[in-house]
């Protein structure tokens, strides 16, 4: 009888997968970090040709069969990268500057513009105030206009 239960016991020891789970490339944990992650620029890079990407990927995985946990292991990143490790800037005080940069930016923008135009236009209305003229005579004024419309059939 105790043969029978040590033999079932060792059975079932075999079938059923160990007491500690290898993490691998297709488990959700591993999924999870790697989509965080930035890889010194080369997240979006192909994985088969590129070697940062693989350099990552073991070390994500040699971490996870450690016994590190997600936030332990985006934590180790971000404290030896700061937050140029993520993809996406944290939601903290340095998180809520990198996301508000670019809108100061195109804010800034838009104002230099706009100060720029109106110097412009304002230069422009100075410069080409031309006073009305006046003719002497009505002679005059035909005489032009008869010069005027000669030119302007000679162009067209």
């Amino acid at each position: 009888m105790r043969k029978k239960i040590l033999l079932a016991g060792l059975i079932i020891l075999m079938i059923l997968p160990g007491g500690t789970s290898a993490f691998t490339v297709n488990s959700q944990e591993f999924k999870n970090v790697i989509k965080q992650l930035d890889m010194q620029g080369h997240a979006d890079h192909e994985f088969s040709t590129c070697s940062i990407q693989k350099v990552y990927y073991d070390e994500v995985i040699e971490m996870l069969n450690g016994g590190m946990s997600e936030e332990e292991i985006i934590q180790s990143y971000v404290n030896e990268y700061g937050q140029a490790a993520l993809r996406t800037p944290a939601t903290d005080k340095s998180g809520w500057i990198a996301w508000g940069m670019p809108f100061v930016g195109l804010a800034s923008g838009i104002a230099i513009v706009g100060v720029w135009l109106r110097k412009v236009k304002g230069k422009a209305t100075d410069t080409f105030d031309i006073a009305e003229v006046k003719w002497e005579s009505e002679t005059e004024k035909e005489i032009a206009e008869k010069l005027f419309e000669e030119e302007r059939m000679k162009h067209f």
